[in-house]
């Protein structure tokens, strides 16, 4: 089967700025010749800023990854573009806006309407212990005072808040910032807790919120929320991919592969490969109908009615 791809999460924008490499032809993971296995390609590109950097540093790193985002060739001849909806079906490849880690606001609500003005569309919140915003998920901390005016805004604007990362406190205060304003919540890579009970996976009731949000869960690929020991391969995604379909997410599963931020499996080291995966559904019996939702169809038809 032809394959397209909407995929919810990768770190290629910091790692092309970090490492100077264009989009087109990379050493990276994820690059535009290494999407032309698929029949249409839309990339989020989160824009993550490195821990060790202070707030303000952080938002100056974030500038200049999207300044560089926005300079690079394939941008600028057109042969991808940058955009705040969902494309048409036949479009050049699409980038999606993200942050992941809105400590870049620091403290300064302002930086919200920013982030949107500049394209911004799908924000992770929280990534790692407590922040402006609030409890990361190795915390057990909820949003602060700012977290929940900041969220508040943003999904106020339109942008589709991420629970990738957050403590369950957090999380769930997300939620019932995004059920006011009858918005839905996504996870755009992260996987099950019941199979791979870290942290950063999704517990069964934060699914079901997810899922009664109208939202969106991208499988990771990271080999440490794949198996507890790390030592994993496409195959082990599958019990993921069982769990959340027992939970009723047919429609509401895509894939977030993380793919420049995180150790991926050896047999699916790029974007060249993940077809890999749909192989290897196919041949455990999953349909070609499952598996087209499950690349694109899912994450199409939600950023078609939640992107605009």
């Amino acid at each position: 089967m032809k394959l397209s791809l909407f995929d919810l999460h990768c770190d290629t924008s910091g790692e092309m700025l970090r490492q100077t490499q264009a989009l087109a032809d990379n050493s990276l993971a994820v690059s535009l010749n290494k999407a032309t296995v698929f029949e249409r390609y839309i990339q989020v590109m989160a824009h993550w800023t490195q821990y060790s950097m202070s707030e303000e540093e952080a938002w100056n790193e974030f500038l200049a990854m999207i300044n560089n985002l926005k300079k690079d060739p394939s941008v600028t001849a057109g042969t991808a573009c940058i955009s705040t909806a969902c494309p048409d079906a036949n479009h050049v490849p699409t980038l999606l806006l993200a942050v992941e880690d809105a400590r870049i606001l620091n403290n300064k609500i302002e930086r919200v309407d920013q982030l949107y003005q500049m394209g911004v569309r799908i924000l992770t919140p929280l990534w790692k212990g407590d922040t402006c915003i609030g409890g990361s998920h190795d915390t057990e901390n909820g949003l602060t005072h700012f977290g929940k005016s900041a969220l508040e805004r943003a999904v106020g604007l339109g942008m589709i808040p991420d629970i990738s990362h957050a403590s369950r406190a957090s999380a769930e205060e997300i939620f019932a910032i995004a059920k006011a304003h009858g918005r839905p919540v996504i996870a755009s890579h992260s996987n099950a807790h019941a199979v791979c009970p870290v942290s950063r996976n999704l517990w069964d009731d934060q699914i079901r919120a997810l899922l009664d949000s109208d939202g969106l869960i991208g499988l990771n690929l990271y080999t440490a929320f794949l198996t507890p020991d790390g030592n994993a391969s496409a195959k082990d995604i599958l019990p993921h991919i069982e769990h959340f379909l027992s939970l009723g997410a047919e429609k509401h599963l895509a894939l977030g592969c993380d793919m420049d931020g995180c150790r991926l499996p050896d047999d699916i080291p790029d974007l060249a490969a993940l077809p890999r995966l749909a192989e290897l559904l196919l041949q455990h019996n999953y349909s070609e109908e499952l598996v087209a939702d499950l690349f694109y169809n899912n994450a199409y038809a939600f950023a078609s009615q939640y992107l605009k």
